[in-house]
This record gives C-alpha cells, sequence and structure tokens, in this order.
C-alpha cells in the first residue's frame, strides 16, 4: 500500500488532496478512495499530471459539501519523496560499443516507424556523434543501416524459430487492415513458456496483401506463414474478427475428420464426392487450417454497435427518440471536424474537444455521446445556437445518459480484453471510463530491449 507523500506528482500538490487516499501509484495513473462516500471502498482512477477525474467527482458526488482546501502548502513536501525526474537526462560521457550504438538507432527508428533516411538527417548525425564510442564513432548511410535491418531481422527470424522448435503448442491471431488505400496482413503468436509459465507473444507478419481479401487469398496467406515458422501442426487455434471472408477460410480449409461410427466399417453409406471440388487447384495446393477462434472482442462490439441499434430501431417506444438524439449529434460531430471555428467554439465554452465517432475503433461511439453528456444542457444549447443546428431537447439528453449507464459495462470489458496485460480488478472497484487508456493499438515489434 503505497503512502500518500511517495510520489510528488499533481495529486500530493492538490488543495482537495485530504478528502482521499492514496492506494496505488500504477505507472502513469493514481488509484486513490475517497473519504467522504458512504461506503469507503470506492476505487478512483486519475492521471499523474491531472486532477479533473476527482474533481468532477466532486461535483458531481458531493456537490451538497462544502470544500475546504488542504492548509499544507506545496513548500513544506519532503523534497527527498520525490520520484525521479519524468524527463531522463542524457549521459554523453558513457562509453558505449559501436554495436550498442546501432541497435539502439535501429530499435528507434523501427518502433517510431521512422524512414530509413534518418540516419542521413544532419541533425540525428550530430546527435550521434556526441556519444561516446570506444574507437570513435562510426555513423551509417542509408544502404549500410537498411542493409543491417535485413540482417537483424533474418537473426531475429532465426531465433524465433528456435524458440518454436521447442514448444507443442502454439495460438495465432491473424488481421487485415488498410492504410491510405494499402492492405496489410498482421499475425501474431501467443504461447505458454514451459520454463517460467508466463505467457509471451511475438509478431509472425505484418506484409502487405494485394488484390481482394477473398477467403482462398487469405488461407493461402495464412498457412504460408504458419509453415514459415514450422507451425502447421502446432497451432492449436487462429483468433480472428467476425469477417465473413476469414469465416468461410477457415471453413472450407477445415481438415476432414473421420468420426467414431465409421470405425467398425457397419452401416457405411455411400458418400459422393463433387467433381468440381476434387478438380479445384486449390485442394492440390494442401492447404489446412487450424481450428478457427472469433474474437471475442469483436464480437462484443457487434454487440453493442449493430444489435444494440437494431434493436433500438425495431422497438417502437425507443426509435424515434434514437433516431432524433443521433441524429443531432451526427450533426454536431459532422460541424465540429470539419469547421475549425466549430471546434474552438466547443473548446473556448467547455474547455474540451467533442470526440468524433470511427467505425474503425471500437467504443468510439459510446466515448463521443459520453463526451456529450457531461456537458451541461445550458452549455448544449450554447453551442447548438451558436451553430445553426437543432439543439438536443431535455428527453433526448435523458436518453443519451441512460443509453451511457447502459452500454458502459460493455464498453469496459472491451476495455479489459484488449489490454496488452490484464489485471483482476480489486474487490467493489468502481471503473472510471475516462481513464482507461486506450490500448488497442497493436504491437508488430519483438524487437530486443
Amino acid at each position: 500500500m503505497a503512502s500518500q507523500g511517495e510520489s510528488k506528482t499533481s495529486f500530493s500538490k492538490w488543495k482537495y488532496v485530504h478528502y482521499f487516499t492514496l492506494v496505488e501509484h500504477k505507472d502513469k495513473n493514481l488509484l486513490v478512495k475517497c473519504k467522504l462516500c458512504l461506503s469507503g471502498s470506492k476505487v478512483l482512477s486519475t492521471a499523474i499530471n491531472s486532477n479533473s477525474n476527482l474533481s468532477k467527482h466532486l461535483q458531481k458526488r458531493h456537490a451538497s459539501t462544502k470544500l475546504e482546501a488542504n492548509p499544507v502548502s506545496v513548500d513544506t513536501l519532503e523534497v527527498s519523496q520525490a520520484p525521479p525526474a519524468k524527463q531522463q537526462r542524457l549521459d554523453f560521457n558513457r562509453t558505449v560499443s559501436q554495436g550498442q550504438i546501432n541497435k539502439a538507432i535501429a530499435r528507434y527508428v523501427v518502433e517510431n516507424m521512422q524512414p530509413v533516411s534518418t540516419v542521413e538527417s544532419p541533425a540525428f548525425r550530430q546527435l550521434v556523434s556526441m556519444i561516446t564510442c570506444s574507437g570513435g564513432t562510426q555513423q551509417m548511410g542509408r544502404k549500410t543501416f537498411s542493409n543491417y535491418l535485413d540482417k537483424e531481422y533474418s537473426k531475429m527470424e532465426s531465433e524465433l524459430k528456435t524458440t518454436f522448435e521447442g514448444l507443442d503448442y502454439i495460438a495465432t491471431t491473424a488481421d487485415i487492415w488498410s492504410v491510405h488505400n494499402i492492405s496489410f496482413l498482421g499475425m501474431t503468436a501467443h504461447w505458454i513458456n514451459t520454463a517460467t509459465l508466463q505467457r509471451q507473444k511475438a509478431a509472425l507478419a505484418c506484409k502487405r496483401i494485394k488484390g481482394r481479401h477473398t477467403y482462398d487469398v487469405i488461407a493461402a496467406e495464412i498457412d504460408h506463414i504458419h509453415l514459415l515458422y514450422g507451425l502447421s501442426t502446432k497451432v492449436t487455434a487462429t483468433v480472428t474478427d467476425n469477417g465473413s471472408n476469414f469465416v468461410k477460410a477457415f471453413q472450407m480449409y477445415q481438415p476432414e475428420s473421420l468420426s467414431d461410427d465409421d470405425d467398425d466399417g457397419e452401416n457405411e453409406e455411400v458418400t459422393f464426392t463433387n467433381v468440381a471440388d476434387v478438380l479445384d487447384t486449390s485442394t492440390e495446393e494442401g492447404i489446412v487450417l487450424p481450428p478457427h477462434l472469433r474474437c471475442a472482442s469483436h464480437t462484443l462490439n457487434l454487440i453493442s454497435c449493430s444489435d444494440v441499434d437494431k434493436w433500438l430501431l425495431s422497438n417502437p417506444g425507443t426509435k424515434g427518440i434514437y433516431r432524433s438524439a443521433t441524429a443531432k449529434c451526427t450533426a454536431l460531430w459532422s460541424k465540429v471536424s470539419r469547421s475549425t471555428l466549430a471546434s474552438k467554439l466547443v473548446g473556448d465554452l467547455v474547455s474540451k474537444k467533442l470526440l468524433v465517432p470511427c467505425s474503425t475503433r471500437w467504443n468510439s461511439f459510446y466515448d463521443a455521446v459520453a463526451r456529450i453528456v457531461e456537458i451541461p444542457m445550458t452549455d448544449l444549447s450554447t453551442i447548438s445556437n451558436r451553430l445553426e443546428l437543432k439543439c438536443i431537447g431535455e428527453r433526448e439528453f435523458q436518453f443519451l445518459r441512460e443509453y451511457c449507464a447502459i452500454m458502459k459495462p460493455l464498453t469496459v470489458a472491451l476495455d479489459i480484453l484488449q489490454g496488452e496485460e490484464w489485471h483482476p480488478p480489486a474487490h467493489n472497484r468502481s471503473f472510471d471510463v475516462e481513464a482507461t487508456g486506450d490500448k488497442r493499438r497493436p504491437d508488430y515489434c519483438n524487437w530486443p530491449t
């Protein structure tokens, strides 16, 4: 249990800090308990450099309580208890080897997706030249650096194959996405380390896909990647989204299994085989895919978006108000996203930016609606009038609030499922959606630290 003075954060300097008890300091967030809540078990999350979540909690839950500022000044805090500086200091007097410099440069370029030409930038070369290296620092040009990356990639691939040779069971994932009208297939592998029993992961591929994303193209690419790493007989299942092309690929290329009733050879029935299937060229290629599992996160997303949307529109009691409320929200989002003046107007009135839903980012519609219902009705009316839009009525505003309250458990579950690491929640912990970080960015880099 961390004490309140262990970190000299904005929370420790806050004038209302004495109304909260610090529970845990976790990376860039703090978990605290509110002393004013009757239950005393409500755990809130706030960033180490912002107390906005806690301020909202005091305003909403304890509006009738007269708050008094903490009399303890910032200067009385012990300097010795301050955490390490957030910005690390560069030590240019430290002597490192040329190999360490090359590896650090490669990791910087790969993880930050910088162009290879970065190594030829005058400013970058000047920075690298300041590092003290035994025998003098040797700078790599673009061609030399490209060759170095190819060698390191081959080395990394070889080490990964060696690791897979000692495994009996492994699971993979596959996904296709498009950026700037260019499609890519990404695959990852997940397994349990037999020595430590810890879950481990690695990227298998991030390659460009040309042409249409048909089921046969997807099946051939997945099978090729499994063969490349010698995983064809070790993969217990491959997880994908609910796309029809992925579903059909695994349905068409599943290995045939014999039932127990056929073992005795009795009561055999005549089986007719389609000649077209026998002559199909894809069958001759010998593509065999492992069992298929549909992503639980994507399934929950379909429930929270498509299924809920269909139910609201099919129910006469909610159809009208749902359409009118979402139409006014959509008009507001459209105006703010297209006009810089409208965006500035919202920022000046409520000191926040409106979130615009994105079809490729899960929970985005909920997050956008939740941001709107945080704004007081008077401010929403002012914004709509200034932008010459229809105002959201009180009944529609109440509907949106109830929608967020009902959908919140699904969105919290999605954030947990999509996290890189999952930790079981504390007993009676209250999840704060605003404090939940977006960890849905795929991590396809195996570069050693």
